[in-house]
Formats: structure tokens, sequence, C-alpha cells
């Protein structure tokens, strides 16, 4: 436990990220549903006509277009293969389209008399609602499709967008000897003296701690998100200048929450989700506490007096239970045996010499209080009890 001390602090943020991947890389398999069939048999040299149909997609849905494009005019033609979006307020990021990745013909090219061109590709819809797209293919005798502003050829290879934390989760079953997800709620966390977990964030290098279920307000639904924390120190501060261990009134908690915030460049300034950060307590003295009992404090209402019980967010620390939970153990003690008291780690340090977030060196605050006072909070120390 610390008062008014000065200490190194690694910062800690709970974000979303997506991962992209090729279709291929999936074992999923998306039937045909709808087939767009156009034939230019009407056309002569010099014309040049647009035809399109309109699709209705369901949100987070998906629907696969074969387009069989058939020239059966006397003259080789140029086509593009293009879509619109029909919902004004939908922007093309909300969407995923591109040729599938097996099909051999391109979604623009030319065609010569009598030759026909069939097109795979994949829509996927990731907004909330459904949207109407239209799709087209243009034709002209001189390559010059000149698409209105609004419209846009299909020139990708599909990629299925997937969560990061969906990633992650599925690692755990073969990487046990740096994942678990043994906490009461389940969440998938690394563990070890050094877990493959780093991210570039903000332009720097920093290390996820794992995927855990939060909410944005109280009461509110929990959804996934990734927790991550700072690879390198932002230096020695007070966690509250005035001494008091309620998180959502400390000088540490405004600091990161303005200052250190609006530093953080763009993309990753809006990958940052609000998030309630719980801010139970616990009393050590004299007692033997494992790291499950630590975490189930930090979620209850155990606080000082008037303190916080909960706070809303951007950025905070680590818990303690986090620390805790990062161990693999080693030697004479494993795993499970570091975990059955956190409090005795200072004679074991096969507990923390085996903890990526232990820093040599560096003592390091935690979000975690002492409920029984209204100015301790935890840290860790240097070595890493």
């Amino acid at each position: 436990m610390k008062r008014n001390y000065l200490i190194s602090i690694v910062v800690m943020v709970l974000i979303v990220l997506s991962l992209y991947s090729t279709f291929a890389m999936f074992t999923e398999t998306v039937e045909t549903n709808d087939i767009v069939t156009m034939s230019a048999s009407t056309l002569s040299i010099d014309s040049k006509i647009v035809e399109y149909e309109s699709l209705e997609i369901n949100s987070q849905d998906k629907k696969v277009i074969e387009f069989n494009v058939n020239n059966d005019t006397n003259n080789a033609l140029y086509y593009g293969i293009w879509y619109e979006m029909v919902n004004p307020s939908v922007k093309n990021d909300d969407i995923i389209i591109g040729k599938k990745e097996d099909t051999l013909n391109d979604t623009k090219g030319q065609l010569m008399q009598g030759e026909n061109a069939k097109v795979t590709f994949v829509i996927e819809n990731k907004t909330s609602s459904t949207i109407t797209i239209n799709i087209g293919v243009e034709y002209s005798s001189d390559n010059n499709l000149n698409l209105p502003t609004n419209r846009y050829l299909i020139m990708e290879v599909y990629q299925e967008k997937i969560m990061a934390f969906e990633y992650i989760e599925s690692l755990l079953a073969s990487n046990l000897e740096t994942m678990n997800n043994d906490d009461p709620d389940g969440n998938v966390r690394y563990m070890g003296s050094n877990p493959n977990n780093y991210v570039w964030f903000n332009n720097e290098l920093w290390r996820i701690i794992g995927v855990f279920d939060v909410a944005s307000t109280y009461g509110g639904l929990a959804e996934k998100r990734i927790k991550i924390i700072r690879n390198e120190s932002l230096g020695n501060l007070y966690w509250d200048s005035n001494n008091i261990n309620d998180w959502s009134k400390s000088s540490l908690m405004s600091y990161l929450n303005n200052e250190y915030l609006t530093s953080i460049v763009s993309p990753f300034n809006g990958m940052i989700e609000n998030t309630l950060w719980n801010l139970g307590g616990i009393t050590s003295s004299g007692t033997i506490l494992s790291v499950e009992t630590v975490f189930l404090k930090e979620r209850s209402a155990e606080v000082y007096l008037t303190n916080s019980q909960y706070w809303i967010g951007n950025i905070g620390l680590m818990y303690l239970s986090d620390y805790g939970y990062a161990t693999s153990g080693g030697g004479t003690m494993n795993r499970n045996s570091c975990i059955e008291n956190l409090f005795d780690w200072y004679n074991f340090s096969y507990c923390y010499d085996n903890n990526y977030l232990n820093v040599v060196n560096l003592a390091q605050w935690t979000l975690t209080n002492e409920n029984s006072y209204n100015n301790n909070v935890y840290h860790v120390t240097s070595p890493g009890s």
C-alpha cells in the first residue's frame, strides 16, 4: 500500500479493433443466394449503357453475387461491375465488398465477341440496419466507363472482417502455456514472462492484457473489449496529489483522461472506448487473498465510506488482479500456487519473474484501493511483489 508517493505509471485503455483476413483462411462456406445475369445483346459499337439491380442486405449479413457478363454483340466491349449505396447515411466503410479470391475473371476488363465473364463477389453489411445497394455493369466500346462519383468499381479481393477479440480468443486453445481464462468471468488473458501479446498503438509498443466483457454505462450491455497496457512508463506521477484513494476524483485520472488522452494521435484515438471501471476495494491486513478474491472485491461495492463504486472514462490503470492473473508461475511454484495468495509473492520470485506485467526496477500503481482508509492504494513493488 502507498500513500502520496511518486510512482511510475503504465497506463491502460480498452479498445475496439478489427482485423482483416482473406476469405480463403476461413472454413465457413457461403452459398450463392443471388445470381445476377446481364447481357449486352442489343449493343452496337458506339453505344454505352448501364444495367443494374437493387439488393437488400440485412444487418450483419452477407450475400454472394454471381455475375454473368455476356457479350452477344458483333464487337469487342469493355465492362466494369460497380456498386452504389442507396442509403444516404451509409458510408462505404460500413460495407465490405470484393471479388472472391478463387474467381478467375476480373470485375473490369474486355470481352471479345461472344465471350463471357463469370465473376463472383461478396457483399457484407457491417451496419446495425438493413441496407440497399445497387449493383450494376457498365459497358463501353472505348474503355471509358466514366462512372459517376457515387458509383465505385468493385476492384478489391473480398476480405472478411473479424473483430480482433475474436482472433485473440481463438488462440487460447493452442496457447495454454501463455494464455488463460480462469478468472470468474472467463476473460481470456495473456500470461508468462514474455508472451507474444505486443500491439502497435499510438505509434508505440503496447501489450494486450486480454479480452474483457465490459459495459460503457452503469447497467449497460456488456460487450467484448481489448485491454491494452503501455509497454513503457509515462514517468513518476502521483496517484492523487491530494492523498485520496477515490479514482474518480484523482489527479492521475484527470491527467490521463484529459492531457494524455488528447495526445493520442489518429486513428488510434478513435479506437478507445468509454468504459465502466469498477472501483471496489480490498483489505489485506493479516489475510490470505487469492487473485480470484481480489478480482471479485474489485468488482464489488466495498469502498471507503462515500468513495465512488465505479467510474466511467477512457484511460485507467491495471487492476491488482490483472497483475496476478498474468503470472504463469515456474520452478517450485506453479501458477495455481501463485494465484492462491497474491500477497505472499515476496517469498516466491517464480511468481513475479514469470509475469510480463512486472517491470524490473520499476514500481507501478494499480487501480485497486484499500477500502479501510481513504488514502491507500496498492502498487506493484520492485522487484515485483
